[in-house]
């Protein structure tokens, strides 16, 4: 996928009022689907996306933006958030993830712990504090940069808790 279209998914995501995470092109050239994840501060509902998804798949249309047969997907980032960006790491400093490395670091590539935020650097530094071998914790810096892939990890117990939150207030919509 070029810029152009990112930047175009994008700005009418955060037009629209939505927050923008991510958007990937997967599948062959027989099948190729646009994912599109954005969030709400409200929640997002199955509504929320179809009307977005039906301005996207206009305005990529209107402007012959992607020139081969795609499938445009709208969804929620899940409980499992993927974690993208500099902002991502700070927004959910405190909360548990894990995140997979590019290359090892001290001898492996995933990781599992709580975000500690970023500290700055050349290239950011991702705080990740994690159980230490002898017990207690350590705090490893990884750099943004070398981070594959990274997502929040969410117990069953909390899931439990959000399940029960939509029963008591299902006006909300589907929280994420």
């Amino acid at each position: 996928m070029n810029q152009k279209v990112f930047d175009l998914i994008e700005s009418i995501a955060t037009t629209e009022g939505f927050e923008f995470i991510a958007c990937e092109v997967s599948g062959n050239a027989k099948q190729r689907i646009l994912r599109v994840v954005v969030d709400r501060p409200d929640g997002l509902t199955v509504e929320n996306c179809a009307i977005l998804s039906r301005r996207i798949g206009a305005r990529l249309d209107e402007e012959n933006a992607v020139v081969a047969a795609y499938t445009l997907e709208v969804s929620s980032p899940g409980v499992e958030r993927g974690l993208y960006r500099r902002r991502d790491y700070e927004r959910f400093a405190g909360q548990r993830a894990k995140l997979k490395t590019t290359h090892p670091f001290d001898g492996q590539r995933n990781f599992r712990g709580t975000l500690g935020g970023v500290r700055d650097a050349e290239d950011p530094l991702v705080l990740l504090v994690i159980p230490a071998k002898g017990g207690g914790e350590v705090t490893v810096e990884l750099p943004l940069s070398a981070i594959e892939k990274a997502n929040l990890e969410v117990t069953l117990e909390e899931l439990f808790q959000v399940a029960h939150a939509k029963e008591q207030h299902p006006e909300k919509g589907t929280p994420s």
